[in-house]
């Protein structure tokens, strides 16, 4: 079933080129996919996507989703601490895409610029990641969505993720 979305997203210019920092559900390729397909998107290639970790940064489970029955991933600024996801090169033309699918379209989510640290041991990377807007954000952090967990769980293993990325987000549904 195709939900006919217009709109800002569908709508927004072509900027330059970015690298899209990745580190939710969006790592489920299925998910993803079955969510573009539902909002006229085409899904961007994944093929030239990196393993790549955010230093500084944790996870916060400080967002009510009524999609995923639950609280779903953030970002907190948390020295020494890192965050894993997928450095994805996408064109410029797909910024909509990913504002949409990131919550910034509706003020849930905010762009950040950061520097990401590919797991293969290259060179930093300049990136684009979206934390919850400081207004939309619970006071105190929650429980992670089960159903956002295990999409989250898949994702890591999908993406080729450190095993220890892969262990601390399972243990995250005990």
């Amino acid at each position: 079933m195709s939900i006919p979305i217009f709109g800002k997203a569908h709508e927004a210019q072509a900027g330059a080129d970015f690298t899209w920092f990745v580190y939710g559900s969006s790592l489920d390729r299925v998910a993803f996919a079955t969510w573009a397909g539902s909002h006229g998107y085409v899904v961007p290639d994944f093929t030239k996507a990196r393993p790549a970790r955010l230093p500084g940064w944790r996870l916060a489970f400080d967002v009510v989703s009524k999609h995923w029955g639950g609280a779903v991933a953030s970002l907190a600024e948390a020295p020494g601490q890192f965050v894993e996801g997928l450095a994805v090169p996408v064109p410029g033309s797909a910024r909509g895409l990913v504002e949409h699918k990131e919550g910034a379209v509706s003020g849930l989510y905010t762009a950040l610029e950061v520097s990401l640290q590919p797991l293969d041991g290259s060179a930093p990377l300049p990136a684009v990641a979206f934390r919850a807007a400081a207004g939309r954000r619970l006071t105190a952090e929650a429980p992670p969505s089960p159903a956002y967990l295990e999409v989250m769980v898949k994702g890591a293993r999908q993406a080729g993720l450190s095993p220890e990325w892969q262990a601390r987000l399972t243990a995250l549904s005990r």
